[in-house]
């Protein structure tokens, strides 16, 4: 690029929380007879990349600048052939957003006829096999061009791997890399995103596009407490005993407090302790929505932090759609955005959204990059007992950033029930790990405490005891 462009971790849980990994079935990406799964960036895939005889080629000239999978991947291993023109230039994005400049806001593998006399005076970053301009591979491995070559990528965490013609030309840790150059590409940050590949105005063809998921547990997810079980006089003593007891920090946090906002961050800063979430809302009417302008204000101080916005959208399923929640929740991740904050809709019970499905359904059709969907086990035990969790969270994996879990009696209605400490209840808390684990979730976990009785240290204590017994060996 030079111009533009899991088997079952139930037992595992129990033994090791170091790099666990799961292999999954390899997938074709590219079917061999159409573009069914990929879609266009910038332009029309449909004018410059074509589909004949089980071949994908890029044909050159206007239409779509990269061609992308409709799906975020996040730890893969990735091969395909290539076959590139003399002096041609292409390459393969992964983990790119779907907007922004792929090979800056993702991670660009170059491909390039090496040998062309068009690109004898390149830097060493810039050939076949480079993390573009990051990482030179170690040596060249590429064929003439007009031959089929093969490469394969593989990233798990931040590793990643790099094969051409079967040589291993990169295996760098990303997280380093991204120390000296991600100032100018912020995509060696990126954890999830698209795999694609490039118009660069030649002639390239593409075979074999295959794709295999790694799922991955390389540690304890980070895992916080719900404001509303944090019974203490003031932030630095919330923020003291949440940090003796060995939690992450605080989240779910009331918008109104007798201290600011900014006092309650740093308090919790301090402590070495983040601050993940407030949680707020609004509600849908007849004619339009209301909320609390606070709101807004919120967002404005919170600019430059990485808190996480839980959304919750009252409203009346039978007076109220889709048409309404998408522009309240619009109107929210926009001023979100401008603060470089993301949201996660908030399912719960009696709400226009009360179902993690609601939550991605109204996600997607937001058209929003910083909104995502939150899983609360307490609201969907209340709300679809019957429904299929591991069904549940593998649809909603590519909008999933955080969920909420507490001590749960299965099949009960009582909210004294399914809001307990993590000790107590039914609910087998190690097989929801490992369905967010074969799903690769990698956001935090909330404790939910609501009106949970009792000492609220004790409380706070028997669920982090639990927590760790779920983690140790």
């Amino acid at each position: 690029m030079l111009t533009i462009f899991k088997f079952t971790l139930a037992s595992l849980l129990l033994l090791s929380i170091s790099n666990v990994k799961a292999e999954q079935p390899t997938i074709n990406l590219f079917n061999g007879k159409n573009l069914d799964g990929w879609e266009g960036i910038g332009g029309e895939a449909s004018e410059n990349w074509e589909v004949n005889n089980g071949i994908l080629s890029c044909t050159g000239g206007l239409g779509a600048q990269w061609i992308s999978t409709e799906e975020d991947y996040s730890n893969f291993e990735l091969s395909m052939d290539f076959n590139l023109p003399e002096n041609g230039n292409s390459g393969v994005f992964i983990r790119a957003p779907k907007k922004g400049t792929p090979y800056v806001d993702g991670i660009e593998i170059q491909l390039l006829d090496d040998g062309g006399e068009k690109w004898k005076n390149l830097k060493p970053n810039q050939f076949t096999g480079a993390i573009y301009a990051a990482l030179a591979p170690s040596r060249r491995a590429t064929k003439k061009a007009g031959e089929w070559q093969t490469i394969r990528i593989k990233c798990i965490e931040d590793n990643c791997t790099v094969w051409v013609n079967e040589t291993k030309v990169i295996d760098t840790d990303l997280g380093k890399l991204a120390k000296t150059h991600g100032d100018k590409i912020p995509g060696l940050h990126r954890e999830v995103g698209r795999i694609g590949m490039q118009n660069h105005g030649d002639r390239v063809f593409f075979r074999n596009i295959k794709l295999r998921k790694i799922a991955t547990l390389k540690k304890k997810p980070e895992f916080f407490a719900f404001h509303n079980g944090v019974h203490f006089d003031s932030a630095k003593e919330k923020a003291k005993i949440l940090k003796e007891l060995g939690y992450d920090g605080i989240g779910s946090a009331y918008l109104k407090t007798n201290e600011s906002i900014k006092d309650r961050i740093s308090a919790f800063k301090d402590q070495d302790l983040k601050f993940f979430s407030f949680y707020v809302g609004g509600k849908l009417g007849r004619n339009g929505h209301d909320y609390n302008p606070q709101i807004s204000e919120l967002i404005r101080e919170l600019k430059g932090t990485d808190t996480i916005i839980e959304l919750y959208v009252q409203g009346d399923k039978k007076n109220n759609t889709d048409e309404d929640a998408v522009k309240f929740v619009r109107e929210i991740a926009d001023q979100a955005s401008k603060s470089g904050l993301k949201i996660v809709l908030y399912p719960h019970a009696g709400f226009y959204i009360d179902r993690i499905g609601d939550a991605v359904r109204i996600a997607k059709k937001s058209q929003r990059d910083n909104v995502g969907a939150m899983f609360n086990l307490c609201h969907f035990l209340q709300v679809e007992p019957k429904s299929d969790l591991t069904e549940a969270i593998k649809k909603s994996a590519p909008y999933l950033w955080q969920v909420s879990i507490s001590g749960a009696q299965k099949n009960s209605k009582s909210w004294q029930q399914l809001i307990q400490t993590l000790d107590k209840g039914d609910f087998d808390q190690s097989h929801l790990m490992e369905i967010l684990a074969n799903n690769e979730f990698n956001g935090p976990i909330g404790l939910q405490c609501y009106a949970i009785k009792g000492d609220a240290k004790e409380n706070l204590q028997r669920s982090i005891n639990t927590w760790n017994k779920i983690w140790e060996n």
